[in-house]
C-alpha cells in the first residue's frame, strides 16, 4: 500500500507545479494590465494609440538621402569638415565626416581622408538635414592633368589651353595653392599645376609646385653679365634684381667679363634666398669669333642690344649673350648664344611675318628677358602700381622703384613682384594690352613673415594667410609660355 500510495503522490506533483506557475503568470498579467491601464486608456485596443514621428533616424554606415558631384574646396581635419563646390551651380556647402564615412577612388578601392586633396572632383552622398557626409568617391566622369608646365588661361575669354587641349573655364573655379584659396593672378610662369575637369570644362586648378625668389649680393662685378638658373631663368644681371624662380635645386651659371662661375642654390616656395657672389674669380676675358649667315640679307643683327656688322666675323666675349635678328616684313628672332670657343658659325633664316603691319613680335622667344624688342604706340603710355604703398616693385625681376610707381607700357605677359622687408614677397602675372591708354593696378597688402638664416643664405620664411586679386581694367591672361 505504501509503495502504491507513494507512486500516486509522485505522479500528482507535476500537476501541482503547473497550477502554481499558471497562477503566477496570471497574476503578473493582471498587475501589468493594471499598471498599463493607469497610464493609457484601452490597453487592449492598440488602434486607439496616437503615433508620433520624431524624425530621428539611426544613421547606418553608407546610408544617405542626397547625392552630388562636387569639387573639394577645403578639408578641415581638425573639425572633421569638408567644404564642397557643386559643379553645376557653383554653390558652396560644408559637411561633417567621421570614421563611418566611406572614401573610395574612382575604381571603388578604399582611400583615407589623408589621400584626398583640394581640387579633387568627387561624387558625394550625405544626409542633408544632418549635414553629414556618408560617402565620397573620386568621380568616374572627371579627368585630371598632372605636372602641367605649359598652359594659358584667358580669364575674361573663359577659355584655357592646357596640355595641348582647349577647354572652357567655369564661372566658379576652385584654385588652390598649399591647401589655401588662390587666384589666377597668383600663378606665375614656371609654376607646375594639376588641372581637373569634366568633359570640356575646367573645374579646379591646383599649384603643385610654386615659386620662390633669388637675390644676388655683392654682384657689382657681374652687372651687365648673365645669370642662368637651371633651364628656368635666363636674364641680364642688374643692380638689386629679384628673380622669380620655380621651387627646387638648381645650378646657377654666372657669366660676365672674365667671370664664368657655377653655384648651387635651393629655392623654396614663397621664400627669398640670397646668393653671395662677392668671391667670384675674375680672369682675363676671352673672346671668340662668330661668322653669321643670315637670310634675308637685309636683316639686322644685334648682340646685347648693340648692332653688329655681320659682313665679317664678329668678336664676342666668352659667355652668354642675347641675339636679336630683325628685318622688315619678317618675324623677329630673339635667341641666346653661348660663346665658348675661338671660332664658330651661326646660320639664321627669318620667316615672313603674318602681322598686318609686316611685323609680328616673337613673344615666346623673349619671355625670359627684362624687356622685349617690340615697340608700339602703347609704349607712349604708362602702367601705374598704386597699392600697396611703400613696397619695392619689380618688373620681370628688375627693380623699378617704391610704390606708388609707374613704368612704360610694354604689351605682353609680365611678372610684377612686390617686396618689403619683414613681409612675404608676392608675385602676380599680368597681361598688358596694347591699347593707347594708361592702366592702373591695385594689389592686396603684403603679409608679415618671419626671417631665418639657413646655411649662410638668408631665407625669408612663412606663408600668406590671405590671398587676393589685383584690381585692374583690361584683359587678364595667365600663361607659362
Amino acid at each position: 500500500m505504501r509503495r502504491g500510495s507513494f507512486r500516486k503522490a509522485g505522479k500528482s506533483k507535476p500537476v501541482i507545479y503547473a497550477v502554481a506557475i499558471l497562477s503566477i503568470l496570471t497574476a503578473g498579467l493582471l498587475v501589468a494590465g493594471f499598471l498599463s491601464s493607469s497610464g493609457s486608456k484601452g490597453f487592449a485596443h492598440e488602434s486607439t494609440y496616437e503615433r508620433y514621428d520624431s524624425g530621428f533616424v539611426i544613421a547606418q554606415p553608407g546610408s544617405y538621402d542626397s547625392i552630388d558631384t562636387a569639387v573639394v574646396k577645403e578639408i578641415d581635419t581638425d573639425k572633421k569638415r569638408i567644404t564642397f563646390m557643386n559643379v553645376e551651380t557653383g554653390r558652396y556647402y560644408t559637411l561633417d565626416y567621421d570614421g563611418t564615412t566611406v572614401i573610395q577612388d574612382k575604381y571603388g578601392g578604399s582611400m583615407s581622408m589623408e589621400q584626398m586633396r583640394n581640387g579633387d572632383i568627387v561624387d558625394v552622398t550625405f544626409l542633408r538635414n544632418k549635414k553629414r557626409l556618408t560617402g565620397m568617391k573620386l568621380s568616374e566622369s572627371a579627368w585630371i592633368l598632372e605636372k602641367v608646365e605649359k598652359y594659358n588661361f584667358d580669364v575674361l575669354g573663359k577659355n584655357a589651353e592646357v596640355g595641348g587641349g582647349t577647354y572652357s573655364l567655369r564661372n566658379n573655379l576652385v584654385i588652390s595653392s598649399e591647401g589655401r584659396d588662390a587666384q589666377f593672378e597668383d600663378i606665375v610662369r614656371g609654376d607646375v599645376l594639376s588641372v581637373s575637369g569634366i568633359g570640356n570644362s575646367v573645374y579646379s586648378v591646383v599649384v603643385e609646385e610654386g615659386h620662390g625668389y633669388l637675390r644676388l649680393s655683392n654682384e657689382e662685378y657681374l652687372e651687365g653679365g648673365w645669370i642662368e638658373v637651371g633651364q628656368s631663368v635666363i636674364q641680364r644681371i642688374t643692380e638689386d634684381m629679384l628673380l622669380v624662380v620655380p621651387e627646387g635645386t638648381y645650378d646657377v651659371h654666372l657669366t660676365a667679363a672674365g667671370i664664368d662661375e657655377v653655384r648651387t642654390v635651393t629655392i623654396s616656395r614663397n621664400q627669398e634666398t640670397t646668393l653671395d657672389v662677392g668671391d667670384v674669380e675674375i680672369e682675363e676675358a676671352k673672346t671668340g669669333k662668330i661668322l653669321f649667315a643670315v637670310t634675308p640679307g637685309s636683316a639686322v643683327v644685334s648682340i646685347d642690344g648693340e648692332e653688329v656688322d655681320i659682313s665679317a666675323p664678329v668678336e664676342i666675349e666668352y659667355g652668354l649673350h642675347q641675339m636679336v635678328v630683325k628685318a622688315e616684313g619678317y618675324d623677329t628672332i630673339t635667341r641666346y648664344i653661348k660663346v665658348s670657343q675661338e671660332l664658330a658659325s651661326i646660320s639664321i633664316t627669318l620667316e615672313e611675318s603674318l602681322g598686318e603691319d609686316g611685323y609680328e613680335p616673337d613673344y615666346d622667344a623673349v619671355t625670359s628677358v627684362s624687356a622685349n624688342e617690340y615697340n608700339s604706340a602703347a609704349s607712349n603710355y604708362k602702367v601705374y602700381i598704386d597699392s600697396p604703398s611703400d613696397v619695392e616693385v619689380y618688373l620681370d625681376g628688375i627693380y623699378i622703384g617704391m610704390s606708388p610707381v609707374s613704368f612704360k607700357k610694354d604689351p605682353g605677359l609680365h611678372t610684377i613682384t612686390l617686396r618689403k622687408p619683414g613681409y612675404i614677397t608676392k608675385s602676380y602675372t599680368i597681361q598688358i594690352d596694347d591699347e593707347e591708354k594708361d592702366i592702373t593696378y591695385s594689389f592686396t597688402d603684403l603679409v608679415k613673415e618671419s626671417t631665418v638664416t639657413i646655411s649662410g643664405n638668408t631665407v625669408g620664411s612663412g606663408s600668406p594667410t590671405v590671398s587676393g586679386s589685383p584690381t585692374v581694367s583690361g584683359n587678364q591672361t595667365v600663361s607659362s609660355n
